[in-house]
Parts: C-alpha cells; sequence; structure tokens
C-alpha cells in the first residue's frame, strides 16, 4: 500500500534535488561534501514535511533547510580547520544565500521556457540536437552516421541554438525577467 505523502514528498525533493544541490554548491565550496548536506536536508524535509506550505514553492522551503545544514558544516569544519581559508564573515554568507535563492524563480522559469521552445522545433531539429547532447556521439560521428558534412551539421545546431536562444529570451521577458 501506498503512502499519498511519501509519495508527493518524493516527487517535490525529485523535481527539485538539483537545484538544492546547486544552491548548497553556492554556499559550501567543497563538493566532496554535498552529497552529505542533501542526504541531511532530506531527511530533515521530510520530518518536516507536514509543516510544508504548498501554496510556496517547494524549491525555496527545500533550500532554507539546506542552508542550516551547510552552516552547520561549517561550524564543524570551522572547529577542525583553523585555516579555512573560505570563511566568510555571516553577513556575506548571508547575502550570498539570499541572493542564490531570489534566483530560483527566475532560474526556473528560464528552464521552462527552453523546455517549451524545445517542443516546438521541428522534429529534425530535436533529433539533431538530442543526438548532440544526450548522447557522447561526436559532431563527425553524428555526420557519419546521417551521411552529413559535419560543417553542415555545426552550421545546423548553431542556427538551432540561436532560435533556442531567442525564443526562450522572449518567453523569459513575458513572464517579466
Amino acid at each position: 500500500m501506498s503512502d499519498p505523502k511519501h509519495e508527493e514528498f518524493v516527487r517535490c525533493f525529485a523535481k527539485h534535488e538539483a537545484d538544492i544541490r546547486r544552491y548548497a554548491m553556492t554556499l559550501l565550496f567543497d563538493p566532496g561534501m554535498i552529497d552529505d548536506i542533501l542526504q541531511e536536508t532530506s531527511i530533515a524535509l521530510w520530518r518536516k514535511f507536514d509543516q510544508y506550505d504548498k501554496s510556496q514553492p517547494f524549491v525555496n522551503w527545500a533550500c532554507r533547510f539546506a542552508y542550516y545544514e551547510v552552516m552547520n558544516q561549517r561550524k564543524k569544519r570551522r572547529v577542525r580547520d583553523k585555516n579555512f581559508a573560505r570563511n566568510f564573515s555571516q553577513e556575506t554568507f548571508d547575502c550570498l544565500a539570499d541572493e542564490r535563492l531570489s534566483q530560483n524563480e527566475k532560474l526556473e522559469t528560464q528552464r521552462q521556457a527552453l523546455r517549451d521552445c524545445l517542443k516546438k522545433l521541428p522534429e529534425g531539429d530535436r533529433e539533431l540536437l538530442g543526438m548532440r547532447y544526450t548522447n557522447t556521439a561526436t559532431i563527425a560521428e553524428i555526420a557519419e552516421d546521417l551521411g552529413e558534412k559535419a560543417k553542415h551539421l555545426y552550421r545546423q545546431l548553431e542556427r538551432i541554438r540561436r532560435n533556442l536562444a531567442k525564443c526562450s529570451q522572449q518567453a523569459v521577458k513575458a513572464e517579466g525577467f
């Protein structure tokens, strides 16, 4: 039997895990510690999920938990390593945390705009992008597979990227960013 609360939490966390990770990485410059931060954050989020206000963005709520986990790690590290070089003042740290958090909405708007613009592309353009960016094939390999010249594919990809950039910039601007 499945638990709807558990499923809702997993969906929210999975959807925003990369955002929470990027937020934590902005504040703690040690990639080796990020997995621990994320693990502790997810446990804390699960424990408090009943208190989550669904009218607010989950990612912002979750990032506040990550903030406190990063703070805990900073305190532990400061005690262990007296020469901790990246020890910002609390004011600088808080400013950095708040600025990064304020960017979440804009970043999500940009990602959604790009997803929408990708859907608008002709099938062939989407397939070419998929071959280039989801596989490990080089342009030369793709050109050989398609019987095209690499130079032609480079120009085609450049045109597609320009169109995607223009489309997504217009969509983001329409959202007020």
